[in-house]
């Protein structure tokens, strides 16, 4: 994995199917890179200039097929996988906003679990310095206090009724096990690469609606609270449930509570691949893995599906230096100037406390809606 990194880090890039938001990002983060970041919207140009410069081609991961993929293995160009950082920005990518984290992984892609990804290589080998624990727990403690999570979105407060009129069961009179189901866009690639041994993703019904299912049942006197993916609220991605399937599992549903507020009041998170069981695992929370997240299989989550590639036992910190800081590449979400992760957090942390919704912001949402709909 090391190779494969210095090989890029050494050759110039070629951007190919990463959105016109994240372009001064990744510019940003590669501005140490030998020649001029090169952007183009053409596969089969990039092709050609990525042989050309003998070049890197960076990809979203989900825009490069396998014929593409292999185009480029002929060729002996080298493809880096691009995503969304876990700490991504306060807003959202579907909503147009820059990423101030990115991942670019030279093995695979973190969410897939079907084979390795440079993220689970680093957790099964690496061996972590007692400093760098240090800096993982320094690290993981100011994301808790700021109250940093990946969109940084939605309000303090939990309300007893959305903003969209979904009803609320009365609250427990007794007390009872409180479990948070954040949940997820269906038809994400996070979900498509997972598999559970818990549950039938297969089947082709709504995950979310497979996972409340399976949590009521096995829990049929907790409170549940249910979490929809803000993507899915704001009507910008698959896997909407109506408000009678979520409230026959569901106590609660909360649309407009800030996630992390959420995590700090539950006692359990049970969940698929998203990226809030990590969020509920800097909290100390006990966290049900139904499906292969990157942080599922080393010992600090309860998982329901095995990967016997993931033998090593990881603390927390130790996950969390390796997934927050190693991994992800940052830049200050205002001038896209490369910077370490804990400036990114500082940085977001400052955005969110200050932010109040511009024309602009309500103007790119209905933008993101209608391209969503019209499939383009």
């Amino acid at each position: 994995m090391a190779e494969r990194m210095k090989d890029w880090m050494q050759r110039p890039a070629v951007i190919y199917g990463v959105g016109f938001w994240n372009r001064k990002s990744i510019a940003g983060m590669l501005a140490s890179l030998p020649g001029k970041t090169r952007f183009i919207r053409s596969f089969r140009r990039a092709l050609k200039e990525a042989q050309a410069l003998d070049a890197s081609l960076f990809a979203w991961t989900t825009r490069l097929n396998a014929e593409q993929r292999a185009a480029c293995e002929a060729r002996g160009i080298p493809i880096v996988n691009v995503e969304d950082g876990f700490i991504r920005s306060v807003g959202l990518g579907a909503a147009f906003t820059p990423a101030a984290s990115l991942i670019m992984d030279a093995t695979g892609i973190y969410y897939d679990p079907s084979q390795p990804s440079d993220l689970e290589t680093m957790l099964e080998q690496d061996f972590v310095s007692a400093q760098e624990q240090q800096r993982g727990c320094a690290f993981r403690q100011k994301v808790v206090e700021l109250g940093v999570s990946k969109y940084n979105l939605g309000k303090k407060t939990t309300a007893t009724r959305s903003k969209t009129g979904v009803p609320q069961k009365a609250p427990p009179q007794t007390e009872a096990s409180r479990i948070l189901i954040p949940g997820q866009v269906s038809d994400d690639a996070s979900i498509q690469k997972s598999r559970s041994d818990s549950l039938a993703l297969d089947s082709g019904e709504n995950p979310n609606l497979l996972l409340l299912k399976w949590v009521r049942a096995h829990h049929p006197d907790a409170h549940i609270t249910f979490k929809p993916h803000p993507d899915v609220t704001n009507g910008l991605r698959h896997g909407k449930l109506s408000s009678a399937q979520m409230l026959s599992y569901a106590d609660k549903v909360e649309l407009d509570a800030d996630i992390t507020h959420l995590i700090e009041d539950c006692d359990s998170l049970h969940t698929i691949s998203s990226l809030s069981g990590f969020e509920a695992l800097l909290r100390e929370k006990h966290v049900v893995v139904h499906g292969l997240p990157f942080y599922a299989g080393w010992g600090v989550s309860e998982d329901k599906t095995d990967c016997l590639r993931r033998t090593k036992n990881r603390t927390i910190d130790e996950l969390v230096y390796l997934a927050m800081i190693k991994y992800p590449h940052y830049v200050d979400p205002e001038s896209f100037q490369r910077c370490k992760a804990e400036e990114t957090v500082d940085h977001l942390s400052r955005l969110r406390n200050n932010k109040a919704e511009s024309t602009k912001d309500v103007i790119m949402l209905k933008i993101a809606k209608l391209a969503f709909k019209l499939d383009l």
